[in-house]
């Protein structure tokens, strides 16, 4: 997907504006939804409306579940629609065309583009970038060659897996909270990306930060886990090639502790902003599950499998001419 690009499956149109000095108006349908936005720029004081309920002013840390839901029944999925989330949608795309005929003060967005307090996946890309920022001190080969890996590794998404009724973490062991997965995808593209994640006990904390895959397992004697990604897969994901350089590996981990150490305290202020009630995610077998394979593409010896909602699945061994049903 384009960076910025309309992802929304019906379109944003703008019916009326009205400047007014003391209070700004304007209308707009979002298919079947209406959305009104009113900013009293003195106060400052700004409102939005769907469907004549509010679903955000000013000092919330995020809009109302009404929105998030709204986004996703329209194609929102942020596991395929990088560098968005519904708070971006509404802030970068749905209020500055609104909002484009007023003569008075601009809405006070701040220079991520979103109001100040609000919490949302702009804020955790610019923590990324904070951290990663703070690895270009090192002057030894091995620190300058991790800090090349990863300016070339933004995080493009921040996804949560939220089911409140499971049981068992994501490595099958069993808990006595309900769970919150949390998915942070680097990378330039899809097809060449790694994913950092932990899962969350929601009453109790969680664990920090790690470089796991999903689906992966833990070895028989449980001492390590199958799906860790090693830092070759960085490498790789940045464009860098496989091979690890000497002092690479050692360097990385302390390089991720510290990125991390940036980045982790906005994720969870992130999880703590998100609208309760929204589920957005199942897990891997429900996701799979159902889908036509549409396309399929041979990348480092793995074949991609695109299926029909735009997620990919990495297979393995599979040859030129073979066949494979998921």
């Amino acid at each position: 997907m384009q960076k910025g690009a309309w992802i929304l499956r019906e379109p944003l149109n703008v019916l009326d504006s009205v400047d007014e000095p003391y209070l700004e108006t304007a209308l707009a349908t979002l298919g079947d939804h209406e959305i009104l936005l009113q900013y009293a720029p003195a106060a400052p004081e700004l409102r939005i409306f769907l469907d004549g309920h509010p679903v955000f002013e000013l000092g919330q840390a995020s809009p109302s579940a009404a929105w998030f839901k709204l986004c996703r029944e329209l194609g929102y999925d942020p596991e395929v629609h990088w560098d968005l989330d519904p708070a971006l949608i509404l802030f970068r795309q749905v209020v500055p065309p609104l909002a484009r005929n007023w003569r008075e003060e601009p809405p006070p967005f701040n220079d991520l583009g979103i109001p100040e307090g609000v919490v949302c996946l702009a804020s955790v890309q610019a923590a990324w970038e904070a951290g990663v920022k703070g690895l270009f001190g090192r002057r030894d080969a091995p620190g300058r060659q991790v800090a090349a890996c990863f300016e070339g590794l933004p995080l493009r998404a921040a996804v949560f897996h939220d089911n409140p009724s499971r049981r068992e973490d994501f490595v099958g062991t069993g808990v006595d909270e309900p769970l919150l997965g949390v998915y942070l995808h680097l990378g330039a593209s899809r097809s060449r990306r790694v994913i950092l994640s932990k899962a969350t006990v929601v009453a109790t904390g969680g664990l920090k930060m790690s470089p796991w895959e999903m689906g992966g397992e833990w070895t028989e004697d449980g001492r390590d886990y199958r799906g860790t990604l090693r830092p070759e897969a960085f490498l790789w994901a940045a464009g860098l090639g496989r091979e690890v350089p000497a002092g690479f590996a050692a360097a990385f981990q302390e390089a991720l502790r510290s990125v991390l150490a940036v980045v982790d305290p906005v994720v969870e202020a992130y999880r703590r902003a998100w609208p309760t009630g929204v589920v957005w995610h199942r897990d891997p077998f429900a996701r799979y599950l159902n889908r036509m394979i549409v396309d399929v593409r041979m990348e480092d010896g793995r074949a991609l499998l695109i299926l029909d909602d735009g997620t990919d699945i990495a297979v393995a061994g599979l040859k030129s001419g073979s066949v494979c049903v998921p």
